[in-house]
Parts: C-alpha cells; sequence; structure tokens
C-alpha cells in the first residue's frame, strides 16, 4: 500500500519546520511506502529552503501551485499524489508518532469508507484567557479543533472532519476536487473548502470514519485567542453560509441586504456588548452576530456585482 501526505503552505516557514521535524518521528507500518507533497503556494519566504533542510530524512517532494488559495494547492496535490489514500495536515501541526499507522489500520478495517478524520488537540502558543477556555468547545470550529472520542467508528452524518487532520481515498478526490471559490486565499476567512468535497461524497453514498486514535496538535498563536480573531472567523463562516447556500432574501432591504438581517445583527452586537459589560455569557450572541455580519457582507457583495453586470448589459 502506498500513502500521500499533503501539506499546503503559505509563508509559515518556522511552523512547517516544525511540523517536518516532528514528521521524522512517524512509524511507517511494515509493507507500506508513503510521500509527503509540500505544496508552495507563492511562498515569499524561506519555505523552500525549509523543505529541502528535511529532505534527507523524509520521502518530500516540493510543489509549486502559482494560482493563490488554499482549494488550488489542494488540487495540484491531488494531481501529483501516487498513494492510495490521501492524508491532509497543515503546516502548523505536530503529528503523534502513530498517526499515519492509525490511518493506515482503518482504511484497511473499512475498505467501503470514503474519507476518514482523525483528533486535532489544541497546541497553544500561550496559555488562553478564562473566556476561551470556558466556551472552548464551542469555539472548536475557530481554532480547527476536533474532538469526537478515542474510538475508530463510522461518522454520523453530520459529524465533521477538519482539514488539519482527514484523509480522502485518492481516486474519489481525483473525480472530486476542491472548489476554488471555496477555501482560505491570502488572509482571507472563507471557508468550507473540505466540507464541501464531503458533502459531495456523502450525496454520492460514500461514507466516513472517526479515528480518534490518530492524534495532532494544532497550533493556535496568542493573535487568535482574541475576541478579534474569533469575530473575522465567524464573520467569515457567515460570508461561507451564503456561498454555499441560498442567499438570506425577503422585505425591504437596507444597502442590497435585507433589512431584517441587518436589524437582527445589531441587535445582537449590541447583547453581545451589554452581556460583556455585565460579566454574562456573550460568546454564543458575539458568534451570531459576526456571523449575520458575514453574511450581509457576502450579500451585499453579490447583489453589487448583480447589479454591475445587470448594467453591463
Amino acid at each position: 500500500m502506498k500513502v500521500t501526505v499533503a501539506i499546503c503552505t503559505w509563508n509559515r516557514a518556522k511552523l512547517l519546520d516544525q511540523t517536518l521535524a516532528q514528521m521524522r518521528n512517524l512509524r511507517i507500518p511494515d509493507g507500506v511506502s508513503w510521500e509527503l507533497l509540500v505544496v508552495n503556494n507563492n511562498c515569499t519566504d524561506d519555505t523552500d529552503a525549509v523543505i529541502a533542510r528535511h529532505a534527507d530524512a523524509l520521502p518530500v517532494r516540493r510543489l509549486l501551485e502559482t494560482k493563490q488559495g488554499h482549494s488550488n494547492a489542494r488540487n495540484c496535490a491531488i494531481e501529483h499524489a501516487a498513494g492510495d489514500i490521501l492524508i491532509w495536515t497543515d503546516d502548523d501541526v505536530l503529528v503523534d508518532p502513530d498517526w499515519l499507522v492509525e490511518y493506515v489500520r482503518a482504511s484497511a478495517a473499512f475498505p467501503e469508507a470514503g474519507f476518514f478524520g482523525g483528533t486535532v488537540d489544541p497546541w497553544f502558543e500561550i496559555p488562553p484567557p478564562g473566556w476561551v477556555l470556558r466556551h472552548l468547545e464551542r469555539l472548536e470550529p475557530a481554532f480547527a479543533l476536533r474532538r469526537l472520542g478515542p474510538e475508530v467508528r463510522w461518522l454520523e452524518e453530520k459529524e465533521q472532519v477538519f482539514g488539519a487532520n482527514m484523509a480522502f481515498r485518492t481516486e474519489l478526490l481525483r473525480i472530486t476536487p476542491f472548489n476554488p471559490a471555496l477555501g482560505r486565499i491570502g488572509r482571507g476567512m472563507v471557508g468550507a473548502d473540505e466540507t464541501n468535497v464531503i458533502s459531495r461524497l456523502r450525496e454520492e453514498g460514500w461514507r466516513g470514519v472517526w479515528i480518534g486514535s490518530a492524534r495532532v496538535k494544532h497550533y493556535i498563536p496568542a493573535s487568535r485567542l482574541t475576541r478579534g480573531y474569533v469575530w473575522k472567523y465567524y464573520t467569515g463562516l457567515g460570508q461561507t453560509a451564503v456561498r454555499t447556500s441560498a442567499c438570506p432574501s425577503g422585505g425591504p432591504t437596507l444597502w442590497g441586504a435585507p433589512r431584517w438581517l441587518v436589524r437582527l445583527t445589531w441587535s445582537q452586537r449590541f447583547r453581545a456588548f451589554a452581556r460583556r459589560l455585565t460579566g454574562r455569557d456573550w460568546v454564543e450572541v458575539y458568534i451570531a452576530a459576526a456571523m449575520r455580519t458575514g453574511m450581509i457582507r457576502e450579500v451585499r457583495a453579490q447583489t453589487a456585482f448583480g447589479d454591475a453586470k445587470t448594467q453591463s448589459n
């Protein structure tokens, strides 16, 4: 059996160096060969030097994708992957020594499964503030954490896996690639590239497997342990929701967005602010306000595009 591990990276050479150093400790099962693809998505730092530094210890191959965007970089890896399964992780992750072993074992035990996902634990740069720890379960998506238990089992229909620790049968990704309209582009926060692929596979009848024993730690820098970052993340999630489903509509509009949505958003923003001032739980309302702010932003962008297109015709 051959396994491909893929990492897409953009200007995080120092973290990538730690990720690759940790991969030197991977245990490789008997009868398995593997390759490591690192996709340079227009890096301007010393990413290539970092990759070269590990070339003697790892079966690493550097790829270049000049089209900016996470989905474009992922599709580049799919094009060059030689493995039967393609395991994805990120450039800011520390993998457990048995990480690859657990994926190989599960892919053999569940031959009818199309995709897999494993545990993503936090690797904090600094001790997080109290409000983060109190609400960490609710904030897991913002920090790309995924903890669904230690067992190996079929995923339930609504359970998702995250890109820092997931795998697919490579042949399925060749016919169901990532959508370039989704996923991070530069510093943008639109996501849903992996969830979109998984949804399409599920529509075709494929099921997924949770591998709780395949563990990684995901780096969470101090800059993300802030209200500002949480707001930015969930604003992006709101934009993503509009891109992947119907735009909110109905009733009068205000600068291109439904007036009811604008009113609801500002009401939630005020409630979140008031709750924080009075010491009550505010995170849930804050998240809702951020998501609706992102929805308004995306609806207005799409409306402006539609208006411009109509005028040009």
